[in-house]
């Protein structure tokens, strides 16, 4: 009969032990951003004798995205105005130095690069080419335009 006893002794104990124990769910959301530095080599570039109807001869301009991780440059233009003349964002035209072909800008983001880009702590280079290409319809005048370049997490 002692044994009989001391089961339902350590049966009771672990039943209360077990009655005791509550639990509570937590949720964990973490946001985790890639840290990326964009310097450009300029902040201004200018564009003398542009004739209406030709391309500009082109400028380069460098990019320098240093960090970490993987990203994507994007170029978002705006029109170009001229005291109280305008011409549209696509006027001004880039492409990567060594690839043959030139992106027209928009006032929507456009992709800079062919591919994304990995950041390193010294800083990964890029080199671009520039022009702008007003219509032969073009009045004269010294436009202006603002252009965004931005180096975006892939």
């Amino acid at each position: 009969m002692k044994k009989t006893i001391v089961i339902l002794l350590t049966l009771g104990i672990l039943v209360s032990g077990i009655g005791i124990a509550t639990a509570a769910p937590l949720q964990i959301t973490a946001n985790v951003l890639s840290t990326l530095n964009l310097a450009l080599d300029s902040n201004a570039l200018t564009f003398d004798d542009v004739q209406p109807g030709l391309a500009s001869a082109p400028q380069t301009l460098t990019s320098t995205t240093s960090g970490n991780g993987s990203y994507q440059l994007t170029l978002t233009g705006a029109g170009f105005t001229a005291a109280g003349k305008t011409a549209p964002a696509s006027v001004l035209e880039f492409k990567e130095h060594s690839v043959g072909n030139y992106t027209i800008a928009s006032t929507g983001a456009k992709n800079m690069l062919a591919g994304a880009a990995t950041a390193t702590v010294e800083g990964d280079a890029h080199t671009f080419d520039l022009r702008v290409n007003f219509p032969g319809t073009a009045e004269n005048g010294n436009y202006i335009a603002n252009v965004t370049i931005t180096a975006v997490a892939q």
